[in-house]
């Protein structure tokens, strides 16, 4: 039995998530109905968030990894469908217990809905990164200029898939399921490839010009959208390959490669090498600038260097010494002019 002390900090998702409150949801007892009495005397802070809990907590199945259809049903008839108005007279504390009561009914029934039936889309903005935990537990990591679709629970309970647009790093929790042995996929889809796995971590990168896999542990299974191509991928591969290509190009990768690809979970974007397209391509992706990168200052150049995500002024300032010019910042371009025709 947990302390009372355990259940100071509790929220509406402690209590739901918490075994304690679990068993005596599915089989009440009288001495656990004085454990949670005393809890509520002690801590009154603690009476919304369990009232919430309880509400929620009705019509769960003895698994507790679904919702009888039935509940569902049941509450959203409760969100769309006004109470009837009981033709009773009452006095004013009984009034005031009614009202209370109705509006904790219809919270609860609301907070249900928003809780269970409502998907989210997480949208990180330019210069941003943003580590988020889902429903099972995966964590996901969302890069600057990103955007990940979680559905509801509801819908989760059913498949566990998400929709990435951007870049992303996830670690994905294992999930039984069924019969022992059994696991639950992850799916996470794109608009050109479904990456399936059952535990694991990856990175899965997914622009217009460029779609890549780096597998870090365990297994994952690519499928092409279009072609339904399908290929397997073991730790330390890259997949790589453009819009225009028709096939996964599969390549071992080493520890200096891998770290240049996922490197920005650490707010950094590592070149070594890189064309003047390319750079200029990733500058817009993070920071949502254009650099201007032409003329004989540019000509053949590479770059090779790391800049700071979380810092445009810091990177452009890298730039400039890398390439003995003055940043110059109109509008959404960066233009760079060489420190020979800077006027003093």
């Amino acid at each position: 039995m947990r302390s009372y002390a355990d259940y100071i900090p509790f929220a509406t998702d402690d209590f739901l998530v918490d075994p304690v409150f679990r068993d005596w949801i599915r089989q009440p007892t009288p001495e656990m109905d004085a454990y949670w009495r005393g809890l509520l005397k002690t801590n009154p802070h603690l009476r919304d968030a369990f009232a919430e809990a309880r509400v929620l907590a009705q019509g769960l199945e003895s698994t507790w990894t679904s919702f009888s259809d039935g509940y569902v049903a049941s509450l959203y008839e409760r969100l769309h469908v006004p109470p009837a108005t009981p033709q009773l007279r009452v006095g004013r504390r009984s009034r005031q217990l009614a009202t209370i009561a109705a509006g904790i009914v219809l919270l609860g029934g609301s907070w249900a809905y928003s809780y269970f039936m409502v998907p989210q889309r997480i949208q990180t903005t330019y210069g941003e990164a943003r580590t988020l935990t889902l429903y099972d537990g995966s964590v996901v990591t969302l890069a600057a200029n990103s955007q990940l679709e979680v559905p509801s629970r509801y819908q989760w309970r059913q498949n566990r898939q998400v929709w990435l647009t951007g870049e992303g790093y996830f670690a994905v929790q294992k999930q039984s399921y069924g019969q022992a042995g059994s696991y639950r996929k992850f799916v996470v889809h794109t608009k050109r490839v479904d990456v399936a796995v059952l535990g694991t971590r990856f990175s899965l990168y997914t622009r217009p010009q460029q779609t890549q896999v780096v597998l870090e542990e365990g297994r994952v299974e690519l499928t092409d959208v279009a072609s339904r191509q399908r290929l397997r991928m073991q730790p330390g591969q890259v997949v790589q390959y453009a819009p225009q290509e028709q096939f996964f190009r599969l390549q071992p990768a080493s520890t200096a490669r891998r770290r240049q690809l996922t490197v920005w979970r650490e707010s950094l974007l590592v070149f070594n090498g890189a064309s003047m397209s390319e750079l200029s391509r990733r500058f817009k992706e993070v920071y949502g600038l254009d650099l201007v990168l032409q003329g004989e200052l540019f000509a053949k150049q590479q770059f090779v260097g790391e800049l700071p995500v979380d810092d445009v002024q810091k990177a452009l300032l890298i730039l400039s010494e890398t390439f003995g010019a003055k940043a110059v910042r109109d509008g959404e371009y960066i233009y760079f002019i060489a420190n020979d025709q800077v006027r003093p």
